[in-house]
């Protein structure tokens, strides 16, 4: 990540809308399972960085639920894929959002883990379910695919168009040096790529909002934990409560 960027893009939020609490984004320290940054307040209070959170397509979602749009959650599934040096950081995202879209914390999880891919049934406290989908082994140069679908009495909601397998970019350009995708998803961030553009506003929320700090630090440990918890029910092959 480009963090010197990063914050002058972060300060120019601040500057814009006259938010008066400072913090610099800084790599995330070794042993962190979660986002590769994190958010340091003038006090030298770190703060964890849930960027997936602030992500439209995740907010859509939750506003569905929330509006009754869908009504009667039951299901939730969700899958991501992608390549990464270990898989735990893939969990620890689509954990998160379970608990955030299904509104409800995770209680128990049944898991099988094999190598860089995993499969998670999920049980939350309201009686939803989750069905995780995860894979680190993708190429190298291969663009991340996930998906998440919400399951109602009434109703479906999907994070992807009808039929979509993989996600879509904006515009494409095929040239002699081969295809190249381009994507603007923030009018204030452009130039970044989408992870930055996350990081930078999850880093916003918490300047505009403090309670986040609290907040977002007591969700870290809890799903770092729960983390934990699917590889142990792997090696037992038996459910495991959070």
């Amino acid at each position: 990540m480009k963090l010197k960027e990063m914050n002058a893009a972060l300060q120019r939020l601040r500057d814009k809308y006259a938010v008066k609490a400072d913090g610099e984004i800084v790599a995330a320290k070794e042993g962190s399972i979660g986002n590769c940054a994190e958010l340091k307040l003038a006090d030298g209070t770190i703060c964890k960085l849930l960027p997936w959170r602030k992500e439209r397509r995740f907010i859509e979602l939750k506003n569905l639920i929330d509006n009754k749009i869908l009504e009667g959650v039951s299901t939730l599934r969700f899958m991501n894929l992608k390549a990464a040096d270990c898989i735990r950081p893939l969990l620890y995202r689509e954990l998160d959002l379970a608990a955030f879209l299904g509104e409800a914390d995770v209680t128990s999880l049944f898991a099988t883990v094999n190598g860089k891919t995993a499969n998670l049934i999920v049980r939350l406290a309201d009686g939803k379910s989750c069905s995780i989908e995860c894979s680190a082994a993708l190429p190298a140069n291969a663009e991340p695919i996930d998906k998440h679908e919400i399951i109602a009495r009434r109703g479906v909601a999907c994070d992807r168009t009808v039929d979509t397998q993989v996600p879509q970019a904006s515009i494409y350009e095929f040239t002699a040096d081969g295809e190249k995708r381009y994507t603007d998803t923030d009018t204030e961030l452009f130039g970044f790529e989408l992870d930055e553009i996350l990081t930078i506003r999850a880093a916003y929320a918490v300047l505009s909002d403090p309670s986040l700090v609290a907040q977002w630090n007591a969700i870290d440990a809890k799903v770092t934990a729960q983390v934990q918890n699917a590889l142990e029910s792997d090696k037992l092959r038996k459910p495991v409560c959070c």
